[in-house]
């Protein structure tokens, strides 16, 4: 069994928050990418009006995360999207462990345990 964790985030923008939350999550998704290797996948998917964001995250492990949520990136950046947007849902896919889940506790979200299927790398 894989050990990666994916975490699945929504988020709800005021119309007039919009383009400060999108500049946001670019510069978010940059900083992740150059500074996280472990962080496998940070894409974040808007509906069409722009105020609703499902920000869609795979770690190797659940260390990568706890690193992630310690991470510059999260320091900084993070805290502006929260002042402009806020969390509806946090979802967690996979097996985290104890201090994930102490962490992950803080916020309504839920963990979903893999039951069956597989995964093909592209």
């Amino acid at each position: 069994m894989s050990e990666s964790i994916h975490i699945r985030a929504g988020f709800t923008i005021e119309k007039e928050n919009v383009e400060q939350y999108k500049k946001l999550m670019k510069e978010m998704s940059d900083r992740v990418e150059t500074n996280e290797p472990n962080t496998l996948m940070y894409e974040a998917y808007f509906n069409v009006d722009g105020t609703k964001c499902m920000v869609h995250e795979t770690y190797l492990d659940s260390k990568a995360v706890l690193l992630h949520n310690e991470s510059i990136a999260s320091k900084t950046i993070l805290p502006r999207i929260f002042n402009i947007s806020k969390l509806d849902t946090l979802d967690v896919y996979g097996k985290p462990d104890d201090e994930l889940k102490k962490l992950i506790s803080r916020f309504n979200s839920q963990v979903f345990n893999l039951y069956s299927g597989f995964n093909r790398k592209i």
